[in-house]
């Protein structure tokens, strides 16, 4: 997915007060455009709902107007999965989302609200070239955090997860804090840039996050593994734990 900030805007609503004088407020809104190469994406929540700055729903944060019918998103919550599909009036409408375990329940409007942090997926109903979705609410500055649920070696964990910022996230930078990833632990971030593979980013005491590059050593190329672990504005993830658990604060 290449991603880019197409506007981040002060919004100073002038509107007459009993003819007499105007009535201002300032809230910063703002408008992600990801642009998307495979028909299922996971999708960062980077704002809050606007004027009232609560959860944002998805089916508010995902703009229309470039969809088409039957175009769904997909929200992993308290251990169900919930969709809402796109009418061809443009309405996200509910509906059961048919798993590996058989058909669950379908979205309504609690839990299509989503926290900063968190990610969902996006799903194109007919895939053929890339895809632009744009992402509109209401900036903050506050903290957001994701919960990393626990597991091990034999038993790996998966939490979806998502940086909130509008930028790209170092997290090996000073910015990320509140949690000390397991040895072994791992990130895999969706293919971008043409890629057809996931990014797999594994954690090494000491060293933090990195990935395996190529390098050539004497005219042979081989596998080293390189600090490094960025993930791309509105791109969320799985974070798989092999023992690490808490929450990660995005500062």
């Amino acid at each position: 997915m290449k991603i880019k900030t197409l506007a981040c805007l002060c919004a100073l609503a002038a509107i007459p007060a009993f003819g007499t004088e105007a009535v201002t407020s300032g809230n910063t809104f703002g408008v992600l455009k990801v642009t998307c190469s495979t028909n299922k994406v996971i999708i960062a929540t980077p704002w809050v709902e606007c004027l009232t700055a609560g959860n944002v729903k998805v089916t508010d944060l995902v703009m229309t107007d470039n969809l088409a019918e039957n175009d769904a998103i997909i929200v992993y919550s308290g251990g169900a999965f919930r969709g809402w599909r796109l009418t061809a009036g443009k309405v996200w409408e509910a509906y059961a989302v048919s798993s590996a375990g058989g058909t669950v329940t379908a979205g309504d409007a609690a839990s299509a609200a989503i926290a900063r942090g968190k990610a969902f997926w996006f799903v194109k109903a007919s895939y053929s070239e890339p895809y632009d979705l744009y992402l509109y609410g209401q900036d903050t500055s506050a903290a957001a955090n994701s919960e990393i649920a626990a597991g091990n070696s034999t038993t790996p964990a998966y939490s979806l997860v998502a940086s909130p910022k509008t930028t790209a996230a170092n997290l090996n930078a000073t910015g990320v804090v509140g949690f000390t990833p397991n040895a072994a632990d791992e990130i895999h971030v969706p293919p971008t840039g043409g890629k057809l593979l996931d990014t797999v980013y594994t954690y090494k005491s000491g060293s933090g996050w990195g990935t395996d590059v190529i390098v050539s050593v004497g005219g042979r190329n081989k596998k080293q593994w390189q600090a490094g672990c960025t993930i791309p504005a509105g791109t969320g993830f799985w974070y798989v734990s092999k023992g690490g658990t808490g929450t990660i604060s995005w500062q």
